[in-house]
């Protein structure tokens, strides 16, 4: 579990002391400034930058005080007001936001970090500043977990930093891009910003910032698997924050190259950095860096099946993170224990952990229950203990039972709820106007589309695993260990198929995903690796445009089908070399292009197997039309337009 959480909480520290420097005349340590207020009695607009100097040092010292730092935030607030001092103003919501930043407080932070732009921009001043402002903002989208939108931030400000000539150009920006790129699981597209963000440090001699940085690229080249490379950015970085004296930062990295020797399968060496990181979160009292420590403390006894400390490091670990109320550890740590039981051989206890891990990731689907289940027979099959994995094959099954029986009679009344609305609606007909009607019809269509989907997408695959569940018994009693073997094989084949089933109708009803960007990543993520393993050179290009323009359900499903449908036929059929797929803004249109270089066909003799008929039905469905060009050897254009709102 890298730790990277902490990273973007001292990372906006830098974007902050990026951005709000003092005027020469006014003190920047925090006992001059003291004096300095105690004795400049006028309080003009220098007195507005000594109480953002002291709000800053205030919240940024070792042991912060962030309740007087708000306090004298806000004096130079409205001190900034009344004397119509935007610098002044700007910089105090920025110290301002950084406070609910460094307290998990994410969307005041967004509130007050945009507050600070607008200021910015309002009241004009320079366009460095105003890039900063602007990453700012991405920062706190990037705690809220928008990285989509940190993206396109970043890339805002950079666009402003060309067109203004910024110089030198501002490294946390470039740091702030790596950071989205990294969280997208894009670590090479992350390496590269992260190297200029290093680079631009560098030349400023910002030691502070060139330990975050590296800390960044070594979590990079954990992801890519170089663990030697990941191992020399962490000590490096560990260097740079041990000059600086930040000790929390030295607490991330200690955990980070304990983690990186555990991949390199040197757990023992692991051992020691990741104490010393535990030993700072205890003197720093912070729970959050004591409970990554002890999970990783734990992890690492769980490979050397040293059992007794992984078990007491990661229910410590569960503890502090429950104390916490921060649900993402709770998660991970609940699952790592599941694990952690599994390999002990003490099934009970590992299923009551991942039943409760399940329970908080998704309550409302019974598959996933069973699939997990079937992992824990999988992972531990070799160890031919038959009985025991027959009586936890044989709870799983009366469980999906039970739970499949609650499902038939959710759905019966659900149906009849729906029978009931119909019946309602044809009585009231002339009471209702027609928007309200129209609602109901459409309520009923997305009810009667998702148990369709269910139906096509779940049923057949359930009936299967529980025929092929039903023969393990006979098998197990015939002593025939391969064909169990097999037959095991197929049933975690086939709850996976139901897990990629639900993600795909749980990602199209999900309100969250309701927008052209969203369906277009999730579009990427779907053909990216495809494109490789054919070997194609494959652009994806997205109209920034589109960003926030929300779109129904109905519509997100639409082209989420005609772009996977069209992918799959490129792959399948085309033999390109390349591929590119755009979305694109023309008005009030919204226009998909899907384009290859491959070989072609005749379309005045379409295909069955193309799907173009069951393309064209969904686009003219969602009111839309769909264009397909193409003649032998000649490749393949497709051109989805609907209208699109906003």
């Amino acid at each position: 579990m890298k730790q990277s959480y902490l990273v973007n909480l001292l990372f906006i520290k830098l974007l902050i002391a990026t951005f709000s420097t003092a005027l020469a005349q006014v003190p920047k340590s925090l006992d001059s400034v003291m004096v300095y207020l105690k004795t400049h009695t006028v309080q003009d607009t220098n007195y507005v930058i000594a109480l953002n100097v002291m709000g800053r040092e205030l919240h940024e010292k070792g042991n912060p005080d962030y309740n007087r730092a708000d306090s004298v935030l806000r004096v130079s607030e409205k001190l900034a007001i009344k004397l119509n001092y935007g610098l002044g103003l700007s910089r105090a919501y920025t110290n301002l936001a950084s406070i609910y930043y460094l307290t998990d407080r994410p969307q005041q932070a967004l509130e007050y970090f945009q507050k600070a732009l607008t200021t910015a921009e309002s009241y004009k001043l320079s366009p460095r500043f105003i890039c900063g402002a602007i990453s700012n903002v991405a920062a706190a989208l990037s705690k809220l977990q928008q990285y989509d939108k940190v993206v396109a931030m970043q890339l805002r400000s950079l666009r402003l930093q060309e067109q203004y000539n910024v110089q030198p150009r501002i490294a946390t920006t470039y740091g702030g891009l790596g950071t989205a790129y990294r969280e997208l699981n894009k670590p090479k597209d992350a390496l590269v910003y992260y190297q200029q963000a290093l680079a631009l440090m560098q030349v400023e001699k910002n030691i502070r910032g060139m330990a975050i940085i590296e800390n960044n690229v070594g979590i990079c080249y954990d992801g890519l698997k170089q663990y030697d490379k990941s191992l020399a950015s962490y000590r490096m970085a560990l260097k740079h924050a041990e000059d600086v004296e930040y000790e929390l930062l030295q607490a991330d990295i200690l955990v980070n190259i304990g983690l990186a020797l555990k991949l390199s399968n040197r757990f023992k060496e692991g051992i020691p950095y990741v104490e010393r990181s535990l030993a700072i979160g205890r003197k720093q009292q912070n729970k959050g860096t004591m409970a990554t420590a002890y999970f990783n403390l734990g992890q690492i006894y769980e490979e050397l099946k040293d059992y007794k400390p992984a078990e007491a490091n990661m229910k410590k670990a569960l503890e502090l993170a429950t104390e916490r109320g921060d649900k993402e550890q709770i998660a991970n740590y609940t699952q790592g224990l599941a694990d952690l039981y599994g390999g002990m051989k003490n099934f009970q206890q590992a299923y009551v952990y991942q039943l409760e891990k399940n329970k908080q990731i998704d309550s409302n689907t019974v598959v996933r229950t069973s699939a997990e289940v079937q992992r824990l027979v999988a992972q531990y099959k070799t160890e031919k203990k038959e009985q025991e994995i027959k009586l936890l094959r044989q709870q799983a099954q009366l469980r999906d039972k039970e739970l499949i029986n609650k499902r038939l009679q959710t759905n019966a009344l659900l149906i009849g709820a729906i029978l009931l609305l119909l019946l309602g609606a044809a009585v009231s007909a002339w009471l209702l106007n027609r928007s309200r009607l129209r609602r109901l019809e459409e309520a009923q269509k997305l009810r009667k589309q998702i148990a369709h989907d269910l139906h096509d997408e779940v049923g057949s695959t359930l009936s299967s695993i529980s025929l092929l569940s039903g023969m393990v018994n006979s098998l197990i009693a015939q002593k025939r260990p391969e064909a169990v073997e097999r037959a095991i094989q197929k049933i975690n084949t086939d709850a996976r198929q139901i897990l990629d089933a639900m993600d795909e109708i749980i990602w199209t009803i999900n309100p969250g995903n309701d927008s052209l960007q969203r369906i277009a990543m999730r579009l990427q993520e779907y053909a990216q690796p495809l494109m490789e393993s054919k070997a194609i050179s494959f652009s994806f290009q997205t109209d920034p445009a589109l960003a926030d323009i929300p779109v129904s359900m109905e519509v997100r499903r639409s082209l989420y089908l005609i772009g996977k449908e069209a992918i799959n036929n490129l792959i399948k059929y085309s033999e390109a070399t390349q591929a590119t797929v755009r979305f694109a803004r023309r008005a009030d249109q919204l226009e998909v292009l899907i384009e290859d270089n491959g070989r072609g066909f005749d379309v005045t003799k379409p295909r069955e197997r193309t799907g173009q008929t069951s393309m064209k039905q969904r686009a003219e469905a969602m009111g839309g039309s769909l264009d397909v060009q193409s003649a032998p050897e000649q490749g393949t254009r497709l051109v989805l337009t609907t209208a699109i709102a906003g």
